[in-house]
């Protein structure tokens, strides 16, 4: 991406307003720089003119900027070194082309000058033409470097864009007569410089400008990022103090006043405010503050394209990681582009997205830019954003300000967007052009002299729900590095004068990554050393631990009179609701869930509590019941007409995936548990699992890759739970009598549920829960029909893969491995628990497709390739569409020998088109001889293995073997011998038709 921002022409407006330089290029183009008068202008010197006078009083107008610069503000001062990069980049082209006019002999040159100052005055087609190209060269818009597109990439851009002007120059030059009169050797030597030469030279003498204009103007090196990370790493742990001093080390020095001055003092109180609420915290834990706790995220940075796919982990695995925030943020807030599109910053929930906002507002000088923080979740979302912006600045600072009132002349706003996810999740309004919407907003704002910079904040996961202004930059925080999390908890240690352990809290995996989350750990270990002293454990017991302590802790808050029963009855109670919560999000296909929605779940699953629990519980609504103040349960707002909506996500998705799982176990036991009270009485009845089939009949636990590995965990040893299971799986596709839990129906609009998706996914469900309760079950266990379990097996694996989401499809094919056992009408499945360790798959074997019993005698055709080709084509998808796409050459001419299989061995069955594919690639590769002759003996043998009505077939497929075995007979002779090619099986014309050409060729 490049940010061309200023025009030659406009660059010497700006830097030699104050000089006089301006008069004097412009008598030196005759007014062609300021008035672009065309051919209509004198045009003082030749471009070639060795004394390069144009490019002498371009450099001299972009140096000594750094005095120029002084006390200058902020938008001025951008806007000054933006215009003197530009000079480079024009100054760069001239010299290099002063400095090749020197190819030119003295007379050349000055016929050529003389011709360019006659064409110049002419006025007529050649003088536009001259005036063309020096309007081109001194009025187009340059590349520049900035934060999102390094200087490596700029470069590579100018050079392109040099190529383009010599070809321009070239062009123009040719036109010329003294061009004519040169001889072809002196004109391709010119040619040969102008198209390839001048363009490197020119990028060089700009690559030699430009460390000049660095050396001078700190922020270009910051543009750039060019900057010594190495030598300010001890300084990139303190926050972001350090963005502060870079700043104000290049501002005018002026000191805040008014609304600005009244905003920052609002926000500097944050950074000595704990970054927890004390009334969250347990007994005797001192909370660090934003300062002292705030460590820098390292980060992902790149520009938006056409391509972009934000939301996708793929898109952005060749992005590489930053370390430097404070550098970027410099560079960033300081270039031009700044105000042109908005800064999207992404990160996971509990990254740390509102904190760094919360920070900048604090640590950016109020002297040098004018900062509004707009927390969306609490700006009245009906609104524009300027009404928002004003209701942000009354709600910091008690005033009712104009968002006009922010600006001063030469002063950048700077406004922070925090929660554009939120506003989605909470009104669920398509705002897909919000950020265009913010862009032409900062488009606006420039025009009437109010420069504005805008950053918004959103959780990746949907960033894909707003279309990126092209040349905007995306920025990714990145989970913390070990040595981040050491820095975190030896801040921790310092506050609380404990010992948390560093490798220890790492062990931990994902959980130790993210800001929020380490707080989290902190919190539980900060009753009695728990993760030190229970060592280490199994993820999903480390879940239960985390989820039950701070679920004691919020029962206790309400309820410290109860009974050791009662509390764990509360503490069960209080993970149920938040269960009811992750099946919500899950049903849904969601990471979040509103508070309609999580209101209606929980009268549906959930209708009254128990009576033993009413005494302690507070007055509030299902949903604040269920997320209480858990600190891994995110709660997201906007205002509409005075009215808060609200959603809630886990802070962690593990969090909620734990919970999905954890339920369905503990329904899986208490239902077991009903089956063995059931078995001891006289009169059986069947468990009622009406509950378990309302969680579990909406979306295939498979959609979440960690799901079935936490119940693998939780339900391993289970093995008396395969007869109940195994009831219910046969029963899953019956029809169902209504329930009490009927009222619950997760599906939002846009992906309701039908009834047979609803039956697909309870049955692969129950299926999975069969396969990691017991181990392994076979389909005669799942079906209990002999003779008819594969067609059941195939029948219902084609259910699920056309009702359930390809992922869910996807992860379950990868999370239970399938092994095809037994022959005949004896065949059978076993299905297994894999645990991410699937084996290599085994070739197919066509006897056990076929349920042959009869091995090594026969050969058989099941149909045509044509009615099977129709089939796939009829399904639309993506794996029955490639391997059509691949066959389709032989099927073409060859559909028989897809479809016929020669059992001739009794350990496999072949299809003629297999060997011929096989035999293809054994050749290219240059194979082993002896490899390579029993190919091509088994590709002669099943030519006779057609149906006696595909003798057309038979002939054409030999042809094709027969044709191969031509060009590689002369390395065969002498491996492949004629007696060990069987004939006879087939038509006798054919094996008489193999004698005769292996003969010819040959073979004996």
């Amino acid at each position: 991406m490049t940010n061309g921002w200023f025009s030659y022409t406009n660059a010497v407006r700006i830097l030699g307003a104050d000089t006089g330089l301006v008069d004097a290029l412009d008598r030196l183009t005759g007014g062609l720089l300021l008035a672009a008068t065309g051919g209509g202008s004198q045009l003082a010197l030749s471009l070639f003119d060795a004394k390069g006078e144009l490019a002498r009083l371009s450099r001299q107008l972009g140096t000594g900027l750094g005095d120029r610069l002084r006390g200058l503000d902020r938008f001025s001062r951008t806007q000054r070194i933006a215009a003197a990069h530009t000079v480079i980049v024009v100054t760069a082209f001239f010299e290099a082309a002063a400095e090749g006019g020197r190819r030119f002999s003295d007379e050349e040159l000055r016929l050529l000058r003389q011709e360019e100052l006659a064409i110049a005055g002419s006025g007529g087609a050649e003088g536009s033409a001259l005036g063309d190209l020096v309007d081109r060269l001194l009025r187009m818009r340059v590349p520049c470097p900035s934060p999102a597109s390094p200087y490596e990439s700029v470069l590579q851009d100018l050079e392109s864009h040099y190529a383009e002007l010599g070809s321009r120059l070239k062009s123009f030059i040719s036109g010329l007569r003294r061009w004519e009169s040169m001889d072809e050797t002196r004109r391709g030597r010119h040619d040969e410089w102008l198209a390839t030469e001048l363009p490197v030279q020119a990028r060089e003498r700009y690559a030699d400008l430009f460390h000049r204009l660095e050396a001078e103007v700190p922020e270009v090196a910051y543009w750039s990022n060019r900057v010594d990370h190495q030598a300010t790493r001890e300084r990139l742990d303190a926050g972001l103090s350090e963005l502060r001093r870079l700043l104000e080390s290049v501002g005018s020095g002026s000191e805040p006043h008014g609304v600005r001055d009244a905003l920052s003092r609002a926000y500097r109180l944050a950074l000595g405010k704990p970054i927890l609420s004390a009334t969250e915290l347990p007994a005797g834990v001192t909370i660090p503050s934003l300062s002292d706790a705030y460590i820098s995220p390292c980060f992902r940075l790149t520009a938006a394209g056409s391509a972009a796919a934000p939301a996708e982990d793929s898109w952005w695995a060749e992005v590489p990681v930053q370390a430097d925030l404070r550098a970027f943020l410099f560079g960033h807030l300081t270039h031009p582009a700044a105000t042109r599109y908005p800064l999207l910053v992404l990160g996971q929930p509990g990254a740390g997205k509102s904190v760094l906002t919360k920070v900048l507002a604090a640590e950016l000088p109020a002297g040098e830019l004018a900062v509004v923080r707009v927390p969306l979740r609490e700006a009245p979302m009906e609104t524009d954003l300027q009404t928002q912006i004003e209701h942000a600045i009354r709600q910091a600072t008690g005033e009712h300000r104009p968002w006009t009132s922010v600006h001063e002349a030469g002063v950048v706003a700077v406004v922070l967007l925090d929660g554009f996810d939120e506003l989605l999740q909470a009104t669920r309004i398509g705002n897909s052009d919000y950020l265009e919407r913010v862009a032409a907003f900062q488009e606006r704002e420039a025009a009437q002299g109010r420069p504005t910079a805008v950053i918004v904040t959103s959780r990746t996961a949907v960033a894909d729900r707003a279309r990126l202004p092209l040349g905007s930059a995306i920025i990714r925080l990145e989970p913390f590095r070990r040595d981040q999390v050491a820095r975190w908890v030896g801040i921790w240690n310092r506050a609380n004068a404990t010992d948390m352990d560093t490798d220890v809290v790492l062990s931990l995996g994902e959980l130790a990554t993210q800001p929020l989350l380490l707080l989290l750990l902190a919190l539980y270990d900060a009753e009695g050393d728990p993760l030190r002293r229970e060592g280490e454990l199994a993820r999903a017991e480390l879940y239960e631990r985390l989820l039950v302590r701070f679920a004691r802790r919020e029962v206790m808050k309400y309820g410290s009179r109860l009974s050791e029963a009662e509390l764990e009855q509360a503490i069960d109670r209080e993970l149920l609701r938040l269960s009811v919560v992750a099946f919500g999000m899950f049903n849904r296909d969601s990471q979040w869930i509103t508070e309609d929605e999580l209101e209606a779940d929980l009268q549906a699953l959930l209708p009254e509590p128990p009576v033993s629990s009413r005494s302690f519980q507070p007055a509030l609504s299902a949903s604040q019941l269920a997320v209480g103040r858990f600190f891994f349960v995110h709660e997201a707002q906007a205002l509409q007409d005075e009215r808060r909506l609200k959603t809630y996500e886990f802070l962690h998705a593990t969090f909620g995936e734990y919970l999905v799982a954890r339920l369905t176990a503990q329904e899986v036991r208490h239902l077991l548990a009903q089956a063995r009270l059931s078995a001891s009485r006289a009169r059986r009845t069947s468990p009622d699992s009406a509950f378990l089939h309302a969680l579990l009949s909406h979306t295939p636990l498979s959609s979440r890759e960690s799901i079935p590995e936490f119940l693998h965990e939780l339900l391993s040893g289970l093995p008396e739970g395969k007869d109940l299971l195994l009831g219910m799986f046969r029963d899953a596709l019956m029809s169902r009598t209504s329930s009490t839990y009927d009222a619950y129906q997760p599906g939002r609009v846009e992906a309701f549920r039908t009834v047979p998706a609803r039956f697909a996914a309870y049955s692969v469900n129950l299926l999975l829960l069969l396969v990691l309760a017991s181990g392994e079950v076979s389909g005669g266990e799942l079906f209990d029909e002999p003779g008819y379990v594969i067609a059941r097996w195939r029948g219902l694996a084609r259910l699920w893969q056309s009702q359930i989401g390809y992922n869910a499809w996807f992860n379950l094919i990868h999370a239970i491995d399938l092994e095809r056992v037994g022959t005949g009408e004896a065949r059978d499945v076993i299905i297994r628990w894999a645990a991410g360790r699937l084996p290599d798959l085994p070739d197919v074997d066509p006897y056990w497709t076929y349920h042959s019993a009869t091995r090594g005698t026969h050969s058989w055709m099941m149909n045509e390739f044509q009615p099977s080709a129709r089939q796939l084509r009829f399904v639309c998808g993506y794996e029955e569409d490639a391997l059509l796409h691949t066959v389709q050459p032989l099927a073409d001419e060859l559909g028989t020998s897809i479809m016929t299989f020669a059992g001739f061995w009794p350990d496999r069955a072949v299809s003629p088109a297999n060997a011929l594919l096989r035999l293809w690639l054994l050749s290219s590769r240059r194979a082993g001889l002896s490899e390579l002759a029993a190919a091509y003996v088994e590709c002669l043998h099943l030519s006779q293995a057609f149906a006696p009505f595909a003798q057309r077939d038979a002939h054409s497929y030999l042809d094709l073997v027969l044709g191969h075995l031509d060009l590689d007979a002369h390395r065969l002779r002498g491996v492949l011998r004629l007696d060990e090619v069987p004939l006879g099986s087939g038509e006798p014309e054919l094996a008489e038709r193999i004698r005769a050409e292996l003969t010819r060729l040959g073979f004996r």
